[in-house]
């Protein structure tokens, strides 16, 4: 049992009080007389009753004791914990994803799924607990009444990133921890891999879609090749209009025809610089995927090589668009100046914050041991999804001689029977560590080599130009200690530098972006996911009922007005004993004129004490 308000317990202190008042004889008024012989009875009698008496048996002041308790303990909101009879905790998990904007469903699967929750909020009987299902899952509210669940779900808005549903579930399953019963319903358009005790409610009922996958403009001599993916994720070929303009002015129109799950890619010539938008009128039920955007003429990354001054590489990094500057000594000033600094083959130093790129070295304050060398060996696997990693392929990379790195924290990108390419991003400083210098390999003659050093440079700097929603964004602050990000809603968030970087909540909302900081201006394009143009609801069979946990949880019951009408049906008990107990001819009186009504003491005269 548990009291909603302790305190109100002092108030027990009123116990002592009633008996002592009990114990008090009724004070009398001193009278002279002249003579003490015919009040000798009386004054034995005043000797054998002291102010205080002896304590006697009396059940009325059992009852008042009693009574007074009970008050005292109703007001202290004691509350009994019961297991609830009426069913389980319910926790509801409602995807917020951009394909839950689909109006396959009238008036869209969100709001659909948003019904259907609310419904299954009002129909619950024990507490109701709603978590998120974004790109970035939590839990709206813990486990709360039915009114606190309602106003959640009316609160909840679709994004237009993918969901992470599986995390979500898994948090929801979790509360089942120390044997807690909780039904959990998901709330979906794609139903993820069966669990016991979840039960998915599914919305959709087309995967008819056509989306923009992709935009992408890669500089030329005569200005950009702008590159459009147009995704057809139905199963008929559709033919949908194509619209690409740039700054607003027209560039492009034509019908493109895509064949069933295809992709197809339409390029197109940009003469000049701006923001890139493509867009698509396919008439079908997702709109957020029928507008892409991309950002030409981004300012090139400036990059300072210290040490060896590669050919090889100073010629990849102008391929790749960046501006090389001159190689000096790094320090801060120079670091300030340049978005990136390569480190190639110099012996290893202490980092101040900034970004690198090393080459066939290390630093010192780095988490990165190197223990000798490892001769010829073979890369056997590499992340595919680290953007450094991103369309690299090297399954032909031959290598002489690598360092034998040990890493202590960071992440591996590439390995053989060593580290070979290692990232660490912490405490101010970014880093891509190559374990071998470019002599040392071919890695120079291979494809990847110019891929990985774009995507190097883009991860380093912070400069990518193609973001999709949901992605948390990191840019190099440099020198500036606030940025301001404003969004395609005309929103303004105010961020603050933290360890040399502007860290930027993942970006929900497909558009364009704005961030200023110290009089500059850097727009960033952000758009869907290609996986969310794959709209086709994804079912599972249906669940016995069996998979809902059975168990009961507790809710609690309170006492108070329970107390209260006790309290009030022993008053009116010790109430009748004292009318019972008193002498017929006083009851007589009292139901009499007002002359006739005796004078009564309840506590200091006792239970039956009566004084006209």
């Amino acid at each position: 049992m548990q009291l909603g308000l302790p305190a109100a317990l002092w108030l027990l202190a009123v116990l002592p009080v009633i008996v002592l008042l009990y114990m008090l004889r009724a004070r009398r008024q001193d009278v002279p007389i002249s003579s003490l012989l015919l009040w000798q009875r009386t004054r034995q009698d005043l000797l054998a009753h002291m102010p205080v008496r002896r304590l006697e048996r009396s059940l009325l002041l059992l009852l008042q004791l009693l009574v007074a308790s009970l008050v005292v303990l109703a007001l202290a909101r004691p509350q009994l914990t019961l297991p609830a009879a009426s069913g389980p905790a319910t926790a509801l998990v409602m995807d917020t994803s951009a394909s839950m904007q689909a109006t396959d469903v009238v008036p869209s699967r969100f709001e659909a799924a948003r019904a259907a929750a609310l419904a299954e909020a009002a129909r619950s009987a024990g507490p109701v607990m709603i978590v998120e299902a974004g790109p970035q899952p939590h839990a709206v509210t813990g486990f709360a009444d039915r009114v606190t669940a309602r106003g959640a779900l009316l609160r909840l808005r679709p994004t237009d990133a993918p969901a992470r549903l599986e995390q979500a579930v898994a948090m929801a399953v979790a509360q089942r921890a120390g044997g807690r019963g909780v039904r959990v319903v998901v709330f979906t358009d794609r139903a993820t891999a069966r669990v016991p005790g979840v039960q998915y409610s599914i919305v959709g009922e087309t995967g008819r879609n056509i989306g923009i996958a992709g935009v992408r403009g890669d500089r030329t001599p005569g200005g950009y090749v702008t590159v459009v993916q147009v995704h057809n994720a139905g199963r008929l070929t559709e033919r949908v209009p194509l619209t690409v303009s740039l700054n607003d002015r027209l560039v492009l129109e034509r019908t493109v025809q895509v064949p069933a799950g295809a992709t197809v890619g339409v390029p197109v010539r940009v003469a000049g610089e701006g923001i890139l938008r493509a867009h698509i009128t396919p008439h079908d039920p997702l709109a957020i995927d029928d507008t892409g955007y991309a950002v030409l003429g981004a300012p090139p990354v400036r990059v300072l090589i210290v040490g060896e001054q590669d050919r090889a590489l100073v010629e990849a990094l102008r391929a790749v668009g960046a501006s090389v500057l001159p190689g000096t000594a790094p320090d801060a000033q120079t670091i300030a100046a340049s978005d990136v600094v390569v480190l190639n083959h110099t012996p290893p130093v202490d980092l101040p914050p900034g970004n690198y790129l090393l080459v066939g070295t290390t630093a010192l304050n780095l988490p990165l041991a190197v223990d000798g060398a490892v001769r010829a060996p073979q890369v056997l696997r590499w992340s595919r999804t680290h953007p450094v990693m991103r369309y690299v392929d090297l399954h032909n990379l031959t290598i002489a001689s690598a360092l034998a790195l040990r890493p202590r924290g960071g992440e591996v990108l590439a390995e053989g029977e060593v580290p070979l390419i290692w990232a660490y991003d912490s405490a101010g400083i970014r880093a891509v560590v190559l374990g071998f210098g470019l002599q040392e390999s071919d890695l120079p003659l291979q494809i990847a080599f110019p891929i990985l050093l774009h995507n190097a440079l883009s991860w380093l700097s912070g400069a990518g130009d193609a973001y999709e929603a949901g992605d948390a964004l990191v840019v190099p602050a440099g020198s500036h200690p606030e940025a301001i990000l404003t969004g395609p809603d005309g929103q303004s968030t105010a961020l603050r530098a933290r360890d040399g970087q502007f860290v930027v909540p993942a970006l929900e909302h497909a558009g364009m972006f704005t961030l200023q900081f110290d009089g500059h201006t850097r727009r960033i394009a952000v758009n869907p996911a290609p996986s969310e143009s794959e709209i086709a609801p994804i079912r599972l069979e249906a669940e016995s009922a069996s998979s809902t946990p059975s168990r009961w949880v507790q809710r609690p019951l309170e006492l108070a007005r329970v107390l209260l009408a006790l309290a009030l049906m022993l008053l009116l008990v010790e109430w009748a004993l004292w009318l019972r107990g008193l002498p017929r001819a006083d009851v007589t009186g009292f139901r009499g004129s007002p002359r006739s009504r005796p004078s009564v003491s309840r506590l200091g005269a006792g239970p039956s004490a009566v004084r006209r």
